[in-house]
């Protein structure tokens, strides 16, 4: 159905209905998958941290302490050898441990 001017108005409306749809069931998608990137890298940042105070453990310069990244603190401790990393994300506190 077109008119003088080009589409009428049933096709425009379906148009829009079909476009809102399709971005309507992929906005929480992409929500999903934003939490799920920000918990993977906030776990990574402590393995980084992990990492960085295992080393330090190992030239016994020191115990425990502390990193900030990103506005989160990432507390890390040595203890029962094994070098832990505690961290707060959207799901509560997190722990992610190595061994030296």
């Amino acid at each position: 159905m077109w008119n003088d001017k080009g589409n009428a108005l049933p096709e425009t409306l379906l148009t829009l209905v079909i476009t809102l749809t399709i971005f309507g069931t992929l906005l929480p998608a992409l929500q999903m998958m934003k939490g799920i990137l920000s918990d993977k890298k906030m776990a990574m940042y402590a393995a980084e941290t992990a990492y960085q105070a295992a080393q330090r453990v190992e030239q016994g310069e020191q115990l425990q302490g502390s990193r900030t990244i990103e506005s989160v603190i990432y507390q890390w401790y040595f203890m029962n050898n094994e070098v832990c990393v505690f961290y707060e994300n959207l799901k509560g506190q997190q722990q992610k441990c190595i061994r030296p």
